[in-house]
């Protein structure tokens, strides 16, 4: 039987992401036999993570700023007129990789049905209330063009993809010029977007229907 503490650090382990109890046991030995100064520079950037903050828009993770805005929501150089809809924030670094979106994103999550389906909600109302504001007098800005629906090829994915189609439906109301694509078909099932190569996601963009 395995030191207590050692046990409940290799539980703690375990319940990330795709970590099962061998690789959990792996990564917990390996740091016990690391430098006690490198186990404190761990522990520290561990810390560093209560610093991160989320974007007032997109809900991306970022360090703190003055107008609660990721870089690439800030970005005057980005196009409004296109919303990514994703799950992760590293399937925003996948995509940013093809070079081939200059749009905006919204991060949905992982984590449990009921958050993305509020978060979804939360989108088609902001959507609706900015349609307002630019009716309200005043030159309008670009009428957004398309919803991409950017989400892993696995079951869950596909399951919050077609649901956040058939909500986005009723946004043509008040756009009716609005394309609510997904990625092409070229991906493979099961696969996430963050694994995958630049090239099939490029084409996956480019074949986006």
């Amino acid at each position: 039987m395995l030191p207590k503490p050692i046990q409940q650090l290799i539980d703690e382990f375990a319940q990330l992401p795709s970590v099962g109890p061998r690789q959990a046991a792996r990564f917990v030995f390996y740091l016990l036999n690391q430098p006690k100064e490198e186990i404190e520079k761990f522990a520290k950037k561990l810390f560093i993570l209560k610093k991160i903050k989320y974007c007032a828009f997109c809900n991306r993770a970022m360090e703190a700023t003055a107008t609660h805005l990721c870089e690439i929501c800030k970005n005057t150089n980005r196009e409004r007129t296109a919303i990514c809809i994703v799950e992760k924030d590293t399937d925003i670094e996948s995509i940013e990789k093809t070079k081939r979106y200059n749009g905006i994103y919204y991060v949905i999550g992982t984590e449990d049905e009921n958050r993305q389906l509020a978060r979804l909600r939360n989108l088609i109302e902001r959507i609706k209330k900015s349609r307002l504001r630019q009716g309200s007098g005043g030159q309008a800005k670009k009428d957004l063009n398309e919803i991409i629906i950017a989400t892993d090829a696995t079951t869950e994915g596909e399951t919050i993809a077609l649901y956040s189609a058939r909500c986005l439906d009723e946004l043509k109301k008040i756009y009716p010029q609005l394309k609510i694509t997904r990625l092409g078909r070229g991906l493979s099932t099961g696969s996430e977007l963050e694994y995958m190569d630049e090239d099939t996601l490029t084409n996956a963009l480019l074949g986006r229907k």
